[in-house]
């Protein structure tokens, strides 16, 4: 008696058509694929700099509007909170982020983008629009919003 052939697994080599509709028609792996495309670029560039995704989602976050807590910096990063304190004092050490306690209640922390962290920001920022800007090549400036308002949409969709 003869087995039966197994389909090929993404394993072993192309997934054959009926195995690609099953990938394709799935949102979940296809963001997940998208985000792992677009990091894969930028972690070498990061690495060049000596900066890892974990700085780099600091900068970011500080660099749209500094002065924040911990806990602001935890949810806008989507970090665990032993990862940013890590990350907090080896940058604060090099210089890229200052602590402050709050004035009007020393219970909790600001951390402000020093003037070193600005300009490493600025200068990773431009690597990452240019990635934005091929991302969306050929999309109109209707196309792009509309894809920015889907994108936020489905993310308030899954926190509600």
């Amino acid at each position: 008696m003869t087995q039966k052939k197994q389909p090929r697994r993404a394993a072993d080599g192309p997934l054959k058509s009926a195995e690609k509709s099953q990938f394709d028609d799935f949102l979940p792996h296809l963001i997940a694929r998208l985000a792992y495309q677009l990091n894969n670029d930028l972690v070498e560039k990061l690495r060049r700099e000596g900066i890892n995704v974990t700085r780099w989602r600091i900068l970011a976050v500080l660099a749209m509007g500094d002065g924040i807590t911990i806990n602001e910096i935890i949810d806008r990063a989507m970090m665990q909170q032993s990862a940013l304190s890590r990350a907090l004092m080896n940058m604060e050490a090099e210089d890229y982020v200052r602590r402050v306690l709050r004035r009007e209640d020393a219970r909790y922390v600001e951390v402000f983008l020093t003037d070193k962290g600005r300009t490493l920001f600025n200068s990773l920022n431009i690597v990452v629009r240019s990635r934005q800007k091929r991302l969306l090549k050929g999309f109109s400036r209707q196309e792009t919003a509309s894809a920015f308002a889907v994108i936020r949409r489905m993310s308030r969709n899954i926190t509600d």
